[in-house]
């Protein structure tokens, strides 16, 4: 038999999640530097600073992740005294921000943690970094042996953040389950990854039986029970999922059309800068039913979709068929379709955006 190990982070969720910091962190070291975005480090600071006081944990600066998950903007992290004094990092924000931060923390060995202040994906979670060129078209994946150390999910800042990060999470979230279930499908599978496939059920179970209370708390500033599961489920379920479903550097059954479909409009001038990622894959779920001849699933999520606000046709992404076809040939080239148990082509990609252009 094989030897392998399986990691997936703990996670401390609530209102004072912070406090649990010195608990979680003392063991790696005494100096941190924080790397996130502006906003969410301004929501985060203070308390931050407040958990770590009289706790022998010194927090060295506050810095700027540089707006985009670039090669480049991690080699210029790497060049500060304080990321290369800091025995840990503390990556807060969102996706890009802690992608960002996953990429100094390797290079560099030096353990991470994540701080999400939105919850709009599972970046605080997953092993891998999306990123990007310095134009904003995609780049590539870049894999990790190990996750974050720890995840601290503050539910009062993701309760106080903009409802779009939210919103792009549920879809974003839901997307996990039609993905790994296609991609599995068929497959003899580890343990590990028979565990992540039966899990990744939940990715869609709560978002249907949560997402709009959720939406409806985030907008008015309220950490009730409905946010914290979809939250949980989107930044802790969709993470685990991620890891026990992939394995040593590859995505394996990690993703799909419908991530396929986001990476491909990123071809477009600006795509990426104009559209959160969730929502667009939230969207790509129904191309990728539609591809699956799975034509009573795909309404459901269309009903669903339409109770959250999600787009339920090809013009709601705000592209139309000709630039899908223009981006389909870089769609059926992505990693993410390495592990489907068939061959998705351009005409495919292209029939499907027709019929959801309704």
């Amino acid at each position: 038999m094989e030897n392998y190990s399986v990691q997936v982070p703990p996670y401390t969720v609530g209102p004072e999640a912070y406090r649990q910091i010195e608990k979680q962190c003392h063991i790696y070291g005494k100096k941190a530097v924080v790397v996130g975005g502006k906003k969410a480090m301004a929501a985060a600071k203070d308390k931050l600073l407040a958990a770590v006081k009289d706790t022998g944990i010194e927090i060295l600066d506050f810095v700027w992740f540089g707006g985009e998950c670039t090669f480049n903007n991690a080699k210029k992290l790497e060049q500060l005294e304080a990321v290369r004094q800091a025995d840990m990092i503390f990556a807060v924000g969102g996706g890009k921000a802690i992608d960002t931060c996953k990429l100094v923390s390797i290079d560099f060995e030096k353990p991470y943690f994540s701080f999400p202040t939105i919850a709009s994906n599972c970046a605080p979670t997953s092993a891998v970094s999306i990123v990007y060129n310095e134009d904003g078209t995609f780049c590539k994946f870049v894999h990790f042996l190990e996750p974050a150390k720890h995840v601290f999910i503050n539910t009062e800042i993701i309760a106080n953040a903009p409802k779009e990060y939210l919103w792009a999470g549920i879809g974003d979230t839901y997307a996990k389950y039609y993905e790994v279930s296609i991609s599995a499908r068929g497959e003899k599978l580890e343990h590990f990854k028979a565990m992540g496939v039966q899990l990744s059920r939940m990715c869609m179970e709560a978002m249907v039986e949560h997402g709009a209370q959720a939406l409806k708390d985030n907008e008015q500033g309220v950490a009730s029970y409905a946010l914290e599961q979809v939250a949980l489920d989107i930044i802790i379920t969709a993470g685990w999922v991620s890891l026990l479903v992939a394995r040593e550097h590859t995505m394996d059954y990690n993703g799909g059309v419908a991530h396929a479909f986001f990476y491909g409009l990123c071809n477009l001038p600006g795509f990426d800068e104009d559209h959160l990622h969730g929502v667009v894959v939230g969207f790509g779920v129904l191309l990728l039913l539609t591809i699956d001849g799975k034509e009573e699933e795909c309404q459901k999520l269309i009903a669903f979709n339409k109770t959250v606000g999600l787009p339920a046709k090809l013009s709601e992404v705000g592209v139309t068929v000709e630039e899908v076809a223009k981006c389909a040939s870089f769609m059926v080239k992505d990693e993410d379709l390495e592990h489907y148990p068939y061959v998705v082509t351009e005409e495919m990609i292209i029939e499907a955006a027709k019929k959801l252009d309704y």
